[in-house]
């Protein structure tokens, strides 16, 4: 037997002791019907919904540019590596 085995054995026990609560029926139905409800609207959602509720800039600009920074901070990186070795 290991010294943890003991204690897990305690809260193996204790826990055993815990009652078990559910919710109320009613309280269950309207919880369904939320989530019924609410898988409901987001079918009626448009597919393309990111497509349409964003600007131009959000979709196209700022991507754009953050590949453009990023292309021109690697190129920097390799330049200073190439010439750190003297290549």
């Amino acid at each position: 037997m290991m010294p943890n085995d003991a204690r897990d054995d305690a809260v193996a026990r204790e826990l055993a002791r815990l009652a078990a609560h559910d919710v109320g029926a009613a309280r269950g139905n309207r919880i369904r019907a939320r989530c019924h409800a609410a898988l409901a609207r987001r079918r009626r959602a448009p597919r393309l919904a990111w497509l349409l509720g964003s600007s131009f800039v959000e979709r196209v600009l700022e991507p754009a540019l953050a590949g453009a920074v990023a292309i021109v901070f690697l190129t920097e990186v390799i330049r200073r590596a190439l010439s750190l070795y003297g290549l």
